[in-house]
């Protein structure tokens, strides 16, 4: 029970990622509105009243603690501006654009105070508060109320949740249901509980690289120390490899989904970290475990290789095909695609508030031309496919720079820890006779899970420039998560530690 009421707080934001991915990846407003407001008000809640304290510590002085630490943090006043903003155009609606029949012209009306943010109906624009303050709440939540082991804790439970949904995914394509959770009928292909295939790839790929950083640091404890090396030769070897199974299924399911980003992204995240890890350990282990290593890489792509060869899965080898850096260059531009333009010329309009949340499908008729009108893009069509620039459009330089500078206090810290890290590697080996000791080489003090987060929100940004991963908030709430909770893996370099 005791563990229960200690890690009530970690619960309760891990209730909010089970709702978001769980609900139809997050993309039904229906079905959240009952449930997410109210998660999001527990979460308020034990932040401020219950949230984790030091052993040492009354409950008062850790009430005091995360109060004077919110305070202090950017992130706490950059999110309630944002919300402020966000709400606002609640309060003052245009309407949507009509196109007078004797003149043949646009009129787009004007809300009753234009020097303020506003929106075309306010119904679909309250939809981002489903979004925005759910997600930032989590994150201040788990970057100031929770110790580093309930950091830690988090990460761990959300990399299992991924786990689960994949299973789900591929008990539905064993089924060959051609209905969401056996339940909706859907045309397109889906997986798990995501409607949308680039939604479910942009979340189990994130969701494996941050399995591939915890098992890393997992893996590779036993460097750091001889202590620990003795501690961890007792560990059962399942619990040493645990994070190995979450991580092999959600990159299956990023595979399984048939989104040609995450096919890639996903392949460059495996790529990426194992050439890191095979960097990080080469030059610490003896010649027997490099032969070990090299035979396993070997092994995984054999069986890769196998697999596709046995199973002959034609819907994945025929998204694969399509795959090409000309594709890439043109999905990322935006050439070809009158989304992108469109988006630009809205935002030139209307360059300070935007023209509201889901403004962009009620204005992006007045721009299309009669060709693209004959081949306009039905569904899918009320997106830009393009993060960025669909937050320009609909939210102005005002609202995009809110958003940017949220993400920003979330990034910022972590690379000034690797600054202060490689500081402090300095430092020790300029007092450490043995220069190759762990502790006197920065790159090998830099932990191998905030690497991976690096690696994985990094795969979410690039796959944003050609997609729209930040619109799901399954996606957008593990990513500012995974950002504000691997802190629990830097050391303490200015004061005690606090497990």
């Amino acid at each position: 029970m005791n563990w229960f009421v200690r890690n009530a707080i970690v619960l309760n934001i891990f209730a909010l990622v089970i709702a978001f991915s769980w609900i139809h990846g997050g993309t039904r407003p229906d079905l959240l509105v009952p449930v997410i407001p109210w998660l999001a008000f527990f979460v308020l809640q034990l932040m401020i009243v219950f949230p984790q304290g030091k052993s040492m510590e009354t409950i008062a002085e850790t009430r005091q603690r995360v109060w004077q630490s919110l305070r202090r943090d950017p992130l706490t006043w950059f999110a309630l501006l944002l919300m402020v903003y966000l709400v606002i155009p609640l309060f003052n609606v245009a309407g949507a654009p009509m196109l007078d029949a004797e003149t043949q012209r646009w009129i787009n009306p004007t809300p009753q105070w234009d020097w303020l943010p506003s929106c075309v109906q306010s119904d679909q624009h309250a939809v981002l508060l489903l979004w925005f303050p759910p997600a930032l709440l989590a994150a201040l939540a788990a970057k100031h109320a929770l110790l580093k082991r309930g950091k830690r804790l988090l990460l761990e439970l959300i990399c299992w949740n991924g786990a689960l949904l994949s299973v789900l995914g591929f008990a539905q394509l064993i089924s060959g249901t051609k209905e969401l959770l056996w339940l909706v009928p859907l045309k397109s292909h889906f997986f798990s509980t995501f409607g949308y295939p680039n939604f479910a790839g942009a979340f189990f790929t994130l969701v494996f690289a941050l399995c591939c950083g915890l098992w890393g640091f997992d893996a590779t404890l036993f460097l750091l120390s001889e202590q620990i090396a003795i501690q961890q030769a007792d560990k059962n070897l399942f619990v040493k490899h645990r994070m190995l199974l979450p991580a092999v299924l959600n990159f299956f399911a990023a595979l399984a989904t048939l989104s040609r980003a995450a096919i890639l992204l996903a392949s460059l995240v495996l790529i990426t970290f194992a050439l890191y890890m095979i960097f990080y350990v080469w030059q610490r282990v003896s010649q027997s475990a490099r032969v070990k290593i090299f035979a396993s890489i070997i092994a995984v792509i054999a069986m890769m290789m196998i697999s596709l060869m046995l199973f002959k899965f034609q819907s994945f080898s025929a998204e694969l095909k399509t795959i090409s850096v000309d594709a890439v260059v043109e999905r990322v531009t935006g050439v070809g695609y009158y989304h992108a333009r469109i988006a630009r010329e809205i935002y030139q309009d209307h360059p300070a508030f935007g023209v509201g949340g889901w403004g962009y499908p009620h204005y992006q008729l007045q721009y299309m031309s009669p060709d693209e009108m004959k081949r306009m893009q039905i569904q899918g069509g009320a997106n830009v496919h393009n993060d960025s620039l669909q937050f320009l459009a609909e939210h102005g330089y005002v609202g995009f720079g809110l958003i940017v500078a949220c993400a920003l206090m979330l990034v910022l810290p972590l690379w000034i820890s690797i600054v202060q890290l490689e500081i402090n590697a300095r430092k020790i080996s300029k007092k450490d006779v043995d220069r190759n000791s762990p502790s006197s080489n920065w790159f090998y003090c830099i932990p191998v899970p905030l690497i991976a987060v690096l690696i994985g929100t990094f795969a979410t940004l690039c796959h944003s420039l050609g997609d729209l991963p930040f619109r799901a908030p399954s996606v957008l709430t593990i990513w500012v998560l995974a950002l504000a909770c691997v802190p629990g893996w830097i050391p303490m370099l200015h004061k005690k530690h606090d497990r």
